[in-house]
């Protein structure tokens, strides 16, 4: 077929792309809004010179501002600085703001993302590949308002930032990363360990020296702000909804490997062994990626699945940076054998069919099991000398 035939081709599912997209992000604004009003409410609190971990100042802001209450507000005080900009706005205008701001970090992100991972192919591929990503990891998120959008342009430009060797860049990005720990800190701290391993330094020193400059900051502008964090709302506001005065109304589902378990019908001694064993896997897993692996993406790719399968607290809309594995692990696949490009493909789809097994976010772990297998089976087809193209572990930046 002609070149011309396949440009087609490519403008034409580019557009679809674009047209899906916005669907989906139009699909997901007209939910109505969610955790969004929470971080909006969290910078009026500020603005207005109060603390926003306190939830009683908290909760009449957000009934305020989107007429129903929601849970206390968590993040890190920079991540609260960035949202000023979008609670000096009127509500409505913020959340179209916010909206927007998501869509472009999606693309961006997945753009940038490609420089560092050699995978989609170009062309018609990798746009059908976006579609796909988008659908499973942006529109969930898209529609809760939530940061894993922000966590994965974070990565993103993390490693893009490694790849050129900017290691005071490097060392910045880390440091923004931690506005979520329970998301961030495993693979946050991994990284920092795969730096000292080789002798890289400074973007180590750099990022404990954005840290505490942000927290100095943050305790000059609101002294004592830490403390709320220890009132039993916070602990509580992670398994359950809560009125306005802080007590419990209603369970929440998460996604996690206990909250799967107990999907199943699976609780107590039986899937407390299960976890500690995953545990235990996932740490042999970081410990053998961080001390071997000369590829950043590696590295990342696998501590971010590793992190999702143990994690005690996550939900659906976190796993936008999973994409980042996603990506990697079809790097695995890229080969002339159409057995092992099949295999890839079958992959993918068990990665797709997971969003239509039960009926809760908790069965969404299922993403993270089949990631995990897809993950295994890559690294046996390696070891096996059976993939054509990249080896292992170079599939993206080394700290040269």
């Amino acid at each position: 077929m002609s070149q011309k035939y396949f440009s087609k081709i490519d403008f034409a599912m580019l557009v679809v792309l674009l047209i899906v997209s916005l669907a989906l992000a139009a699909q997901a604004f007209s939910f109505g809004g969610v955790d969004f009003g929470v971080y909006y409410a969290a910078g009026r609190v500020v603005l207005r010179g109060g603390n926003p971990y306190d939830f009683q100042q908290l909760a009449g802001e957000i009934v305020s501002s989107t007429g129903e209450l929601n849970n206390p507000y968590y993040y890190a005080p920079w991540f609260t600085w960035s949202i000023l900009p979008f609670s000096i706005l009127p509500y409505a205008v913020a959340r179209i703001a916010w909206a927007v701001a998501n869509f472009l970090l999606w693309f961006w992100g997945l753009f940038k993302l490609n420089k560092v991972i050699a995978w989609p192919p170009k062309g018609w591929r990798r746009w059908g590949v976006y579609i796909l990503a988008t659908f499973l990891f942006a529109w969930t998120t898209w529609g809760f308002e939530q940061v894993g959008v922000l966590i994965f342009f974070l990565f993103t430009t993390l490693l893009l930032a490694i790849k050129n060797d900017r290691w005071d860049s490097a060392g910045i990005w880390l440091a923004l990363l931690l506005f979520k720990p329970n998301i961030t800190a495993i693979p946050v701290m991994a990284i920092t360990f795969w730096f000292l391993l080789r002798g890289k330094r400074r973007p180590v020193i750099v990022m404990f020296g954005v840290v505490a400059a942000m927290v100095l900051v943050s305790l000059i502008l609101s002294p004592g702000w830490y403390l709320a964090l220890l009132q039993p709302d916070k602990l509580i506001g992670l398994s359950y909804t809560l009125d306005s005065s802080g007590s419990v109304e209603i369970v929440r589902y998460n996604t996690t490997l206990l909250d799967w378990l107990s999907a199943y019908g699976m609780n107590g001694t039986a899937s407390n062994m299960i976890y500690s064993a995953v545990i235990l896997m996932g740490i042999f897993a970081a410990a053998w990626v961080v001390r071997k692996s000369e590829s950043i993406v590696e590295v990342a790719a696998v501590i971010i699945l590793v992190n999702f399968a143990v994690i005690p607290y996550a939900l659906f809309y976190d796993y936008p940076a999973l994409v980042i594995t996603l990506f990697f692990v079809n790097t695995l696949f890229v080969s002339t054998k159409p057995s092992l490009i099949w295999a890839g493909r079958i992959m993918n789809g068990f990665v797709l069919l997971n969003l239509f097994v039960g009926a809760t976010i908790s069965f969404r772990y299922w993403m993270v099991i089949v990631l995990a297998l897809f993950v295994l089976l890559g690294y046996y087809v390696n070891s096996r000398n059976l993939v054509g193209g990249q080896r292992v572990g170079q599939a993206g930046g080394t700290a040269s």
